[in-house]
């Protein structure tokens, strides 16, 4: 019966289980609630309405069936609830891998996971943001299956060949975790290395078999369904001439400086963010030399060498990507993995034993310190979504002023084409200053329009206008840009800057 079978659930149902949940959606929607409760779509969202997510060709073969659980359609609400439904999920995958117990650190684990930037950029592309969460939630969950089991790495292996196929980038997000994983057995747990060498295998089989499966496939769909890859981040071109180990390091070293420390390295102003970096990598460090000293760990020199070589090693698996491409670029929705970061210190926390003086002071400036981030997280969101709208109002007016326009020139009536010229032009805004200059660089919600293509315009004008045109192609496009009418019309907002010739609306942003 089903009540038997819930009631057998929730008997089984551990409490740090429940505070990892629970804080999750608690904190997630909090976080989260006005991008779920409103419609704002980016440049892709415009383009996805209504979208199967089938990227074969982008080698994500299993992103359409994880999207079609909450339908196709770019829903907010629904799509969102999902998203913190599968996240809170993944919470407690995590909290079960590090083994939490204090609740404290599962609450700030659960709080750093639902409100990392990560999770916060991928909600501007909400028509798809359930796919990639539950991805994340199957990535941890390939991890705990190799953790808990003799033979659990085969099926994590397929778990983690199932998440890689949701995003690649799923590969640096398993590798950061494994590291923090042998980190805390190594330092806080006082792991031998027998113990040690056992969850290294495990692991690196999970990742071996999951990254072999998905290669099979890979070339499957290349070979067998004649399947052309994408050449967006360098898709076409792995393992072809990928960059030297000496490139690899400077582009880790790059990325991972201007993540972290952008206000120190360059013009911008230094923020909240950059400030609690600075202290994340003090507590990594502080932590990691009290765990050294108060457990031994510097006597046995393997183990010793072991845990350096694993800290030094996060930035690697968290760019990995970089090794594989010779054209990937790093962008915030491909940085889940650098969340680890964040983690380590919460992770020493939870093993933080009562001292005198020291590890009192090193628990309370842990949790300031990750309370202080998760709310500064919270913060960046809110900040994005506002920009989100402002995106969303500007684009819609100029939209609503363009369509006017066309209603007002002679021969509407009988246009079914259309042509955009050009990009628009707006002024500097509190998006292109204050706003760029507030959060770090969140991938598809910084700018201040999102009308970039004639695509964007066209479905703009069919979905949430009601106007339908087809776009011009290429040589009709050549043949207005050469015409001398043309020459004649003058930019956006000018009188002449719309027209209308035959069939065709002609739409001149700049020149």
């Amino acid at each position: 019966m089903p009540e038997q079978l819930l009631l057998k659930i929730k008997n089984n149902i551990k409490p740090q289980w429940k505070t990892a949940f629970w804080s999750s959606i608690v904190i997630g929607f909090l976080c989260h609630l006005y991008i779920f409760t409103n419609a704002l779509p980016n440049h892709d969202g415009l383009l996805n309405t209504y979208s199967s997510q089938e990227k074969f060709s982008s080698g994500r073969f299993f992103l359409s069936p994880f999207s079609g659980i909450g339908s196709y359609f770019d829903l907010p609400w629904i799509n969102g609830a999902l998203s913190i439904l599968y996240l809170a999920f993944a919470a407690v995958a995590i909290t079960e891998l590090f083994g939490l117990r204090k609740k404290l650190s599962i609450i700030l684990s659960a709080g750093l996971l639902v409100t990392f930037p990560t999770v916060t950029s991928t909600f501007s592309y909400m028509f798809t943001a359930d796919a990639y969460m539950l991805g994340y939630l199957v990535t941890v969950l390939s991890l705990v299956a190799a953790k808990k089991y003799k033979y659990g790495f085969i099926p994590g292996a397929l778990l983690f060949y199932v998440s890689v196929g949701v995003y690649q980038a799923n590969l640096p997000f398993l590798l950061t975790l494994v590291t923090v994983f042998l980190l805390n057995e190594v330092l806080c747990r006082k792991a031998n290395m027998k113990t040690f060498t056992t969850y290294f295998f495990r692991f690196f089989a999970v990742m071996f078999i999951g990254m072999a499966l998905y290669a099979i496939s890979f070339k499957a769909y290349t070979t067998f369904f004649s399947g052309a890859i994408s050449d967006y981040q360098g898709l076409n071109e792995i393992g072809d001439n990928p960059p030297t180990l000496l490139e690899a390091f400077s582009l880790i070293h790059e990325s991972f400086m201007h993540f972290f420390f952008r206000g120190f390295i360059s013009d911008m102003p230094v923020n909240l963010f950059e400030v609690l970096n600075v202290l994340t990598f003090l507590a990594i460090f502080i932590g990691f030399i009290w765990f050294v000293y108060s457990h031994k760990i510097h006597r046995h020199v393997p183990l010793f060498m072991v845990s350096i070589v694993l800290l030094l090693s996060l930035p690697l698996s968290a760019y990995s990507m970089y090794f594989v491409s010779p054209d990937v670029s790093y962008h915030m929705l491909m940085v889940m993995g650098l969340l680890s970061f964040y983690l380590l210190p919460v992770v020493f926390y939870d093993s933080y034993t009562p001292a005198k003086f020291i590890t009192p002071l090193l628990s309370w400036s842990t949790f300031l310190l990750s309370a202080l981030l998760v709310f500064n997280f919270a913060v960046i969101a809110n900040i994005s979504y506002f920009n989100m709208n402002l995106k969303y109002e500007k684009s819609y007016a100029f939209l609503n002023r363009a369509v006017d326009r066309i209603e007002q020139t002679e021969g509407f009536n009988g246009a079914t084409k259309l042509a955009v010229l050009g990009r628009i032009k707006m002024d500097e805004s509190i998006s292109t200053e204050e706003v760029y200059e507030s959060v770090p660089k969140m991938t598809g919600m910084l700018g201040s329009r999102f009308l970039a293509h004639p695509l964007h315009y066209e479905r703009m004008m069919k979905n949430y206008f009601g106007i339908s045109y087809d776009l011009v192609t290429d040589e009709e496009k050549n043949d207005i840009l050469s015409s001398a009418l043309y020459d004649e019309m003058e930019i956006w907002p000018a009188a002449s800057s719309v027209r209308i010739v035959d069939d065709t609306v002609i739409i001149k942003l700049n020149k």
